[in-house]
């Protein structure tokens, strides 16, 4: 199964991950810093499941919209979830971020649900790769 990465944003720096986790008080996994270092946002085809990244910086679909909206305005996702990407239906795909043994575990949270519905274990594993640099 191959993994592409269409239209990614324009490349950021760490500093602008930091500041995302510094303005919303997370953390982001490792994998998932990787992750927006090389591919800050765009469309990530699983073998034709696609899915929106949302971006941290540029672009339309900015991770820090997505997190005031559903967790600050709406209070749809709780705080210890970032919804870093978007499927098709529009539902919601969400990291857990809060210390403990779900740290970096991937959640589903659809629009008519309030309940996350585990997906996988690790981004790696919902990307289907052994390490973020596979992609």
């Amino acid at each position: 199964m191959k993994i592409i990465v269409k239209n990614p944003k324009q490349k950021i720096t760490l500093s602008d991950i930091k500041y995302i986790e510094s303005e919303f008080s997370f953390t982001m996994p490792e994998s998932l810093k990787k992750l927006y270092l090389k591919y800050n946002g765009g469309i990530i085809d699983i073998d034709e499941d696609y899915y929106r990244l949302n971006s941290i910086k540029y672009g339309n679909l900015l991770l820090v919209n997505t997190i005031d909206t559903m967790q600050i305005t709406e209070k749809n996702i709780p705080r210890e979830y970032i919804p870093f990407a978007n499927t098709e239906g529009g539902h919601f795909i969400c990291i857990y971020v809060k210390a403990g043994s779900k740290n970096g575990q991937i959640y589903l949270f659809r629009h008519d649900e309030l309940e996350p519905i585990f997906y996988n274990n690790s981004l790696e594993e919902f990307l289907n790769v052994d390490s973020i640099e596979e992609l």
